[in-house]
């Protein structure tokens, strides 16, 4: 059975769902997608009772409903799914969730969660700017690398501004700023074709542009917005699947 839950704290919500005990301090991860899947894809590999998320980068996460009292236990069920064809799953420590979700972490902060993929990568830019500063280039330097390591990757190209301005105007910024990196790699050798744009504009931010905590107008966060002035990059194998841990050296 696919169970949908919304993304207010999405993340925390698939993590915790059925776990009303500290004792259940572990998740499965089964497995991430740029596009969500049919049930029918993880009832015909044999497995059920699954919870999906979507992240604000708009990956589609599927967690197995079960916890663990141990990590040893999830362990087991990681090793079930491995064999039937997920081998990319991870162990979720939800004590670890727990505690980075009371701090002030732009990733991590209360009400709006934030999943950074392991092989994830992110460019940042300057208020309203699209040209790309010396370390923008060193961090596609290691994508067109990683790239060139693994002809077989692909890479999804994210573009993400802040809240000021209209969102008319963010989204062409963020469509800018997303060629610009497109752009860069084309240059450094990359085919285009191994590359795929998405445009996200000010809609999905990683954290609160504002802290409306205190009062209806809100105190600006202007470290968080520089956060939102990104490109995120994540890198896809030949089956689609968002790769972990990349290594270009192996």
């Amino acid at each position: 059975m696919l169970r949908h839950i919304c993304f207010c704290c999405a993340l925390m919500s698939a993590l915790l769902f059925s776990s009303e005990t500290q004792a259940q301090d572990f998740r499965v991860q089964v497995a991430a997608y740029p596009d969500s899947m049919p049930s029918a894809y993880f009832r015909d590999r044999q497995v059920k009772d699954i919870i999906v998320s979507r992240d604000q980068l708009g990956i589609y996460r599927y967690f197995a409903s079960k916890t663990f009292n141990t990590r040893e236990e999830a362990e087991v069920l990681l090793r079930e799914l491995a064999a039937k064809g997920f081998p990319n799953s991870t162990i979720i420590d939800l004590a670890e969730q727990r505690l980075l979700c009371g701090t002030d972490c732009p990733y991590f902060r209360p009400g709006r969660m934030f999943v950074k993929e392991e092989g994830e990568k992110a460019v940042f830019f300057d208020f309203g700017r699209y040209s790309l500063n010396p370390e923008g280039k060193t961090t596609l330097d290691e994508v067109a690398q990683t790239l060139r390591a693994n002809p077989k990757y692909t890479l999804q190209i994210f573009g993400h501004t802040d809240a000021i301005g209209s969102a008319e105007a963010n989204v062409k910024l963020a469509t800018n700023r997303a060629r610009a990196v497109r752009n860069y790699l084309v240059e450094k050798g990359i085919r285009a074709d191994r590359m795929f744009v998405k445009v996200f504009g000010e809609s999905r931010p990683v954290a609160d542009n504002v802290d409306r905590s205190s009062s209806d107008e809100g105190v600006d966060l202007p470290e968080n917005r520089k956060m939102n002035r990104r490109v995120a990059l994540l890198f896809l194998d030949e089956s689609g699947k968002i790769v972990g841990k990349t290594n270009a050296s192996k």
